[in-house]
């Protein structure tokens, strides 16, 4: 029984939690916005970082831009870009 209500406490407390940041947010006007706060090309590069982290490292490395991604995340990059980041 002893398990159960700590596990109890744990998932309580994480409500409120999330339920704090929900009604910060609220209050902030964050979900009513049209358009990101953040720029195009920070969301860009956080996109492509996060969805394809190696080839960001890379990229990075090799001084090259991140190519566009398309709706869902794969890269369209031309055959340029593609040679650029297999040479050694």
């Amino acid at each position: 029984m002893m398990g159960m209500v700590q596990s109890l406490n744990v998932s309580v407390a994480s409500a409120i939690v999330l339920y704090e940041a929900q009604r910060q947010r609220q209050a902030a006007g964050m979900y009513e916005r049209e358009k990101s706060a953040l720029s195009e090309e920070a969301i860009h590069k956080t996109l492509f970082e996060r969805g394809h982290p190696v080839l960001a490292k890379v990229a990075k490395r090799k001084n090259l831009p991140y190519p566009p991604l398309d709706d869902e995340g794969q890269i369209v990059a031309d055959e340029a870009w593609w040679k650029e980041m297999q040479k050694a």
